[in-house]
């Protein structure tokens, strides 16, 4: 199951693209949308690719579509954190170079994540 979450006081939204059913995308949308509709424009989104095994072309795709729909709600920035639970071997990065429109940072984990977002955050205010 995919999770969604957000900070509002951090203006962030985390999303946590696990392995499992993917066949009620409309629930994972909806939910999204309603994040971010609890979020003010230009906010930050760490999205975790969290999967055992291989990355494969769905996978690839839910998370191209992700990150296109918060582009669409105002994400400001989007650090993408690839998890492998243990199984590097069967981990492919070179899936995951997705061409967007706009930028989609990568970090080792969350908390790197975290790190960058709220280094850029305190150089803003």
């Amino acid at each position: 199951m995919h999770h969604v979450h957000i900070n509002p006081i951090k203006n962030r939204m985390y999303i946590i693209l696990k392995d499992g059913n993917t066949s009620d995308i409309k629930a994972y949308v909806d939910k999204i949308e309603n994040a971010c509709g609890d979020l003010p424009y230009n906010f930050s989104c760490v999205v975790v690719l969290d999967k055992k095994g291989i990355v494969r072309q769905s996978d690839i795709d839910l998370l191209f579509n992700t990150m296109d729909l918060i582009y669409a709600y105002g994400a400001d920035r989007i650090i993408l954190v690839r998890k492998n639970n243990g199984n590097s071997h069967f981990f492919q990065p070179d899936l995951l170079n997705i061409k967007t429109c706009f930028t989609v940072e990568n970090a080792m984990d969350i908390q790197h994540a975290e790190n960058i977002l709220d280094q850029r955050q305190n150089a803003v205010i």
